[in-house]
């Protein structure tokens, strides 16, 4: 049984040298008797018998089920040949996996009942034999089927091994110096999948404040005077929030930027352009951010229960579109640790922009008849004074910070835009970003973070 072992040993061996893949953890293998025979230059006895693997799955789960193929020897000689030994190997290929964690079962030809594979214990290599009692008889052209089943360790590592099926032959037709040969299957590549996939959580989205249209007229006219309303966010989260508002545009018929006017006041009055912008996953709809152009974003930073009030105008040109159109306050929360951006919406209002009223013609002066001459007669009507239209323009109320006043406001910040504010709520100074930085922090729908449409 010695003798049989370290015939076993020898015939690894030679496989390995014939196929050029190096075994898991490098085995160190002496020469022993019974050695197969590789002529000069280091290439191993032509074998009679080929061997091949059938049905190996092209991965494995560490730690997951046993998986099943099979291995089959054929006999390609006009005689019989002996199959002394059979083996299966796995090779490494630089991930580190150890013959420990594998597990190889097999069923011999003909049985029913699988079988652990004997581990080449004195050797460092991956290999097992698939025992038999006594030499198989394989007669001219006849197939022995081995069933296989490999089980692979949970603490497995992932990646690319190469599995081999091999039989170790003897020719009793040939001089005993040439008698024994290696069949072997080649070497198919297995990879080996982790036993929990690595998956990243999902991050949370951010808390968002609720958002509202406060007196939004009903209509408007192209070309007419821009109409006040308000933008109010409520922080009802429970946590302090910083938020970027903005409007949304989504009518049936798409405004283009130029058309519209959209103002938002800051403190002391100052009244400045809010930034158009568009979406890829609404290209109908317009997006204004209440920032201007270069100047900074104010983030607000939104105090837990805390509302704020912005005061904000609305006007279009004459060369609108008239018909119905909606409107939408937004919100977008800025992310915290472990936060994705987040945005609220109000619900939609809807107006009406009307057609610009129709300019009057004067009529040109008619041309005399004839050159005579008539006396006019002085008018004896009233002159009565048209009346001048004025309107009237809500005062800023400057309580210091962004949005809303506090019935204790804090000092305003030396440098820095703010939005004028109205409304209930503690005061807060808000944090100025640049555009660039906010959409750093991940807002996704925001206008600051959306990808610009500029018309």
């Amino acid at each position: 049984m010695r003798t049989r072992h370290r015939r076993f040993l020898a015939a690894t061996a030679a496989v390995t040298l014939a196929s050029g893949v190096a075994v898991v953890e490098a085995p160190a293998v002496s020469a022993a008797s019974g050695a197969v025979a590789t002529p000069q230059g280091g290439q191993a006895q032509s074998s009679p018998v080929t061997a091949t693997f059938g049905g190996l799955p092209g991965t494995v789960k560490a730690g997951g089920a046993p998986v099943e193929f099979t291995g089959t020897l054929k006999n390609t000689a006009d005689h019989r040949v002996e199959v002394l030994f059979t083996a299966f190997v796995i090779a490494d290929t630089g991930t580190g996996t150890k013959k420990s964690q594998f597990k190889v079962e097999y069923q011999a030809p003909g049985g029913a009942q699988w079988q652990d594979a004997l581990a080449n214990a004195q050797s460092t290599d991956a290999a097992w034999q698939l025992g038999q009692p006594a030499p198989l008889q394989l007669a001219a052209g006849a197939e022995a089927v081995y069933r296989l089943r490999l089980t692979v360790a949970a603490d497995a590592p992932a990646g690319r091994v190469t599995p081999g099926f091999n039989a170790y032959i003897s020719d009793p037709t040939l001089p005993p110096e040439r008698r024994d040969s290696a069949a072997m299957s080649g070497y198919p590549d297995l990879v080996i999948t982790p036993a929990v996939a690595p998956t990243t959580p999902a991050p949370t989205p951010a808390a968002t404040p609720d958002a509202r249209l406060d007196g939004l007229p009903a209509a408007f006219t192209a070309g007419g005077e821009a109409k006040p309303f308000k933008l109010v966010f409520v922080n009802n989260s429970g946590r302090d929030l910083r938020i970027l508002p903005a409007i949304v545009f989504q009518g049936a018929a798409e405004l283009p930027s130029e058309a519209v006017k959209f103002e938002f006041r800051m403190v002391g009055g100052e009244w400045l352009d809010g930034t158009p912008g568009g979406n890829s996953e609404h290209p109908g709809w317009l997006y204004y951010g209440l920032r201007s152009g270069d100047k900074s974003t104010d983030v607000i930073l939104l105090a837990k229960g805390e509302t704020r009030t912005i005061d904000v105008r609305l006007s279009f040109t004459k060369g609108a579109p008239v018909g119905a159109q909606s409107l939408a306050a937004l919100a977008g929360s800025l992310p915290g640790a472990g936060e994705s951006g987040s945005e609220a919406s109000s619900p939609k209002a809807e107006f009406t922009i009307g057609a610009a009223a129709a300019t009057t013609a004067t009529p040109a002066p008619a041309s005399p008849a004839s050159p005579t001459p008539t006396t006019a007669r002085p008018s004896t009507a009233p002159v009565v004074p048209v009346a001048r239209a004025t309107s009237a323009e809500p005062s800023p109320v400057a309580v210091g910070v962004p949005v809303v006043a506090a019935a204790a406001p804090a000092p305003a910040p030396a440098a820095g835009p703010r939005l004028a504010s109205t409304g209930g709520g503690s005061a807060s100074e808000p944090m100025a970003i640049t555009g660039a930085v906010a959409i750093a922090l991940g807002v996704g729908t925001l206008v600051v973070a959306r990808r610009r449409k500029h018309i």
